[in-house]
């Protein structure tokens, strides 16, 4: 079997046509899931980028696998000591090689964010380009395209390839942001009356913030995104930027659908489509960004075509809403290509829905962010409940709880309203801590063992704190001080404090950056 794993970095489940979405930015997708199957409530176990992609290819958990969040201790990877590969843990790569298979990837995720242990999937891994951010998607079809031409004469090989187009800044030209704009009305919410009042809701890349990263900076693509988030007009700017960059991805995906079938092997090779994360757009107060362990950040697309087993399907087999982690998958891929699955991988098998049968559903998920804030959140059938350990530099509440299903936005919060819901939602978190850190064996959570420095690397709270108050917002610096006040009795420096995010010398060093990329662009 020849396997094609698309990995579309924060493509928004929402905004693409399997899912519902009312402009058409997935032409190509949507054909693809009219022959396979859609997985509509498929959730990233750990996010963003370096917690997704690790606990998918381990097949476990961040807190098992160690990777929470982008920096020091928080995403260092658990590998083992020895040669050769683990018989309990082995990376999917890893467990598929064994078995025959022979693995490539087109990316530059593991020089991105340093995790080089994702090399370990591969027996050979190809940088389309020299670029590590913002890498144009031509140029991974003009190296993956030539890959599946060289090789589509071979059986058994497993292929991944990275996309980054709908990751922020939005660099697609004018000319897709206008075909988006055209394409049908932009979504009805946030209106107005959520825009001005997430005017109050701090944080890098928010309402007033939309391009904070380190510093406070200019829109990079003006013709993609706006300034700032203040009325309709900015948000549909900007909405138009991120559906422009998804139609441009969908464009790309029907060139290598078309490679397939001009080498007469699309019926005879799978493809799974899907994301690391995906986006806020207004949800939490966070516009452009993938900060948070909620809703639109975590569920993320899954459709995936399996020749000789989807083809035929009823249509009332073509989609399934049974709760499920990215860590499934994993195990999902060894049970279809028939090869035994690992006993360290935390994951299930849901090879079944794959081919059409209905499947039990998890009770709840357990989700976890760690690069801009600490959260973990518990995901019901209809519920959210999110808890902060660190806000980073955000306005996120220390506990909030939203009825999904009625609120999809996530604008009433019950945390006050619903105390039984609550304190059920609060047991799930604890009992699912307790499986996976609290049993003999178990090294420490590193959430809880780094929340000294917190998720720092991106965004430094102090600097933060004199933008707002530069920009006429004391009272949310006051706020946001007062969330980042020490924990009662806590030692300033321990054993497992790390070096601090943000030194003076790198501050120097970006604001030299920040001013050559100005002069440069003038």
């Amino acid at each position: 079997m020849r396997v094609i794993y698309i990995d579309v970095d924060t493509l928004r489940a929402d905004h693409t046509q399997p899912y519902g979405y009312q402009r058409p930015t997935t032409p190509n997708l949507q054909a693809l899931a009219d022959k396979g199957v859609v997985f509509e409530r498929y959730y990233c176990s750990d996010s963003p980028c370096l917690p997704s992609r690790t606990a998918l290819t381990s097949g476990q958990f961040g807190i098992t696998n160690g990777v929470v969040g982008h920096f020091g201790e928080a995403a260092r990877f658990r590998l083992d000591p020895g040669h050769g590969n683990h018989p309990e843990r082995p990376l999917l790569g890893q467990r598929l090689g064994e078995h025959g298979y022979y693995t490539a990837a087109v990316s530059m995720f593991a020089e991105r964010h340093r995790a080089y242990y994702f090399l370990g999937n591969f027996r050979e891994s190809i940088r389309a380009s020299n670029q590590l951010n913002d890498e144009d998607g031509r140029d991974i079809n003009r190296v993956g395209l030539d890959w599946i031409r060289r090789h589509a004469h071979e059986d058994d090989w497993y292929l991944h390839l990275t996309y980054w187009e709908p990751h922020t800044p939005y660099l697609t030209e004018p000319g897709w942001t206008e075909r988006a704009a055209a394409s049908g009305p932009p979504p009805a919410w946030p209106d107005q009356e959520a825009i001005d009042g997430h005017a109050e809701v701090y944080g890098p890349r928010g309402a007033l913030d939309l391009h904070y990263s380190v510093l406070p900076r200019s829109s990079p693509v003006p013709h993609n995104m706006p300034e700032a988030i203040r009325t309709r007009a900015d948000f549909e700017h900007l909405i138009n930027g991120f559906d422009g960059t998804i139609m441009y991805w969908d464009s790309l995906f029907g060139e290598l659908l078309a490679t397939l079938e001009e080498l007469g092997i699309a019926e005879e090779t799978a493809i799974i489509v899907s994301a690391d994360h995906g986006e806020s757009f207004g949800e939490n107060g966070s516009y452009a960004e993938h900060g948070h362990a909620n809703e639109p950040v975590h569920r993320v697309p899954l459709v995936v075509y399996w020749p000789g087993v989807t083809d035929d399907l009823p249509e009332d087999a073509r989609r399934c809403d049974a709760l499920l982690y990215n860590i499934d998958l994993a195990p999902t891929l060894c049970d279809l290509l028939d090869i035994p699955i690992p006993g360290g991988w935390q994951g299930a098998s849901f090879a079944d829905a794959v081919r059409g049968s209905a499947i039990p559903s998890r009770p709840y998920l357990v989700l976890g962010h760690g690069a801009h804030t600490y959260q973990r959140a518990v995901r019901t059938r209809d519920h959210l409940y999110m808890r902060t350990y660190h806000p980073g530099s955000f306005r996120a509440e220390w506990e909030q709880l939203f009825d999904v299903t009625a609120d999809p936005h996530l604008t009433t919060d019950l945390i006050e309203k619903e105390p039984e819901l609550a304190a059920q939602m609060r047991t799930h978190l604890s009992e699912w801590w307790h499986a996976y850190a609290g049993r003999p064996g178990a090294l420490p959570d590193p959430m809880q063992a780094t929340l000294q420095v917190g998720p720092t690397y991106y965004n430094d709270p102090v600097r933060y704190m004199e933008h707002l108050r530069a920009t006429g917002r004391a009272h949310l610096a006051d706020d946001l001080a007062q969330r980042l006040s020490t924990a009662t009795g806590a030692t300033p420096v321990s054993w497992h404090a790390t070096e601090a995010a943000w030194t003076p010398a790198r501050h120097a060093a970006w604001e030299r950056r920040i001013a050559a990329a100005g002069r440069k662009g003038s």
